[in-house]
Parts: C-alpha cells; sequence; structure tokens
C-alpha cells in the first residue's frame, strides 16, 4: 500500500495540494477525478517524484520514496504520462529494453527477451522494431505500458490515459486495466473522462482546488451518494 500523509505542495506561489492524506491499495484500480486545475496530475506527479519539492511523505510499506534510489523507486511505481514519452529515435524494443538496462545492468539479449514476453502480453510483439512515429495512439500507449511493466513495479500511474486515444482504443485500455489488476497491479489514474471512470470505479477521490471534496470505496458497499460530486461527475456523460 501506498501512503501518502499531509501532502502539500506550491508551485510560483500558489498552493496547488492541501495538506491530502490517502492510502492506495494494491490489487485495485485508484481514480484521481475533478476538473483541470484540481490538482490532480500534480497529486500523481508527486507519487511518481516528478515533483519532489512538495511537504508531507509518501511512503510504500513504511519507507520514504524520496529516500530510494532510482532502481527502486522504478520496481514500485511506473508512470504512463498524458504523451506517452517513448523516445523517438529508439524502436519500441529499445524503448523498452533501455530502462532494464541502465538501471539493472542486463545484458541486451536477456533485457530483449524480457521485453518481448511483456510485448506479446500487450498484443504488440509485431511492433518491436517500428519507431514511435508509426505506431497509433493506443499502439503507443502500449508501448510505454510495457516500457513501465518490464520493471515490474507494484503500482502504474497514467496520467489522462484516454485523452488521445478514440472510443475502440479506449475500451482496449480498459482492458490491459483489468489485466493489471489481475495480475496484482496497483492501478493509479488521473482523469476527466466521465465514460472511463464509469468503467472502471472502485476507489475514487474527487478533487477540488486542492483538497478531497469526497472520496468512495466500492468495497465498502454503499451506494455513491445522489448529489455527490462523483455522482455528478459520473452523470455528465
Amino acid at each position: 500500500m501506498l501512503e501518502i500523509k499531509n501532502l502539500s505542495f506550491t508551485k510560483t506561489g500558489k498552493e496547488i495540494l492541501k495538506g491530502l492524506s490517502l492510502n492506495i491499495p494494491k490489487n485495485r484500480v485508484t481514480l484521481l477525478l475533478g476538473k483541470s486545475g484540481s490538482g490532480k496530475t500534480t497529486l500523481l506527479r508527486c507519487i511518481a517524484q516528478l515533483e519532489t519539492q512538495y511537504h508531507g511523505e509518501i511512503s510504500y510499506q513504511g519507507r520514504p520514496i524520496n529516500q530510494l534510489s532510482p532502481k527502486e523507486r522504478s520496481q514500485i511505481i511506473g508512470f504512463i504520462s498524458q504523451s506517452f514519452s517513448l523516445f523517438p529515435h529508439k524502436n519500441i524494443l529499445d524503448n523498452c529494453a533501455l530502462a532494464l538496462r541502465v538501471l539493472f545492468g542486463t545484458e541486451k539479449k536477456e533485457a530483449y527477451a524480457e521485453v518481448k514476453k511483456i510485448l506479446r502480453l500487450l498484443d504488440i510483439e509485431k511492433l518491436a522494431l517500428s519507431l514511435p512515429s508509426q505506431l497509433s495512439g493506443g499502439q503507443q500507449q502500449r508501448a510505454a505500458i510495457a516500457r513501465a511493466l518490464v520493471l515490474n513495479p507494484s503500482f502504474l500511474l497514467f496520467d489522462e490515459p484516454t485523452s488521445a486515444l478514440d472510443p475502440e482504443n479506449t475500451e482496449l485500455f480498459t482492458e490491459v486495466i483489468r489485466n493489471l489488476l489481475k495480475a496484482g497491479t496497483g492501478v493509479i489514474i488521473a482523469s476527466h473522462d466521465m465514460k472511463l471512470a464509469s468503467k472502471l470505479l472502485d476507489v475514487a477521490y474527487f478533487l477540488e482546488e486542492g483538497l478531497f471534496a469526497e472520496s468512495y470505496d466500492a468495497q465498502i458497499g454503499v451506494p455513491l451518494p445522489s448529489g455527490g460530486k462523483i455522482n455528478q461527475f459520473l452523470s455528465v456523460f
């Protein structure tokens, strides 16, 4: 479980997160919902250590994330950005093998074999030698997921994962998420896609101006308040 305690973050004089605390479980989807500018992407970036000048603590199994080495963090958190951030001059095989070789010193042949297994699971093995520019948005996303998965992280973080996807690839994405959950991976998604949130609703936090306006846990068995923030959000589409 990821534990977040009293997390605050200020940038250029603006307080974006205001003392947030939450626990994020494995094997489940945690949704960070809210309008643009509510703080959900900043929260995601703090968890991924892309923003480090925060106050408060983010820890995994009692160990503060910011005190771990890059190698240790890579086995806890994988981050898939909205733009996927694949290296444009490297093919998909090399994009995915790079972290294994740099962080773990894995030999090229062994790294390639591991990557190909993941690409096969995501049904993009035939694209291993393609450049990112030769792939569709959905294929690029699966390549970015593969790059994170080869490090076997406990949690995968997604920032607005459906913003560049058509309806067909959005359906494929939700299927990938369900398979990740079956494999024991925790998934954290920052999104304002109401349709996606409705399909994956499990644990949810609704942010407004850097604070949690509402939270929900499907396992508790209590229905969403009909007039609540999350229900109103899901009812838009």
